[in-house]
């Protein structure tokens, strides 16, 4: 993983912490609902990022991708 996308992993963990802290203040409802949607993308996003790294090697990059 390159320092940009490590950049934005650690972005979006951070993202992750603070949603859980909110959580735990809010009571069931739309607000706590969009929450954990904020959540679960920033997850998923997470997950792919670091399937997507482990998958194209630095080596099978094109020499154009930034």
């Amino acid at each position: 993983m390159d320092e940009e996308h490590e950049d934005f992993a650690a972005k979006l963990i951070l993202i992750e912490q603070e949603a859980r802290l909110v959580m735990e203040d809010l009571r069931s409802g739309a607000m706590r609902e969009r929450v954990q949607q904020i959540l679960t993308v920033a997850q998923l996003l997470r997950a792919r990022l670091n399937v997507a790294s482990s998958v194209i090697l630095p080596a099978q990059r094109p020499k154009n991708a930034h």
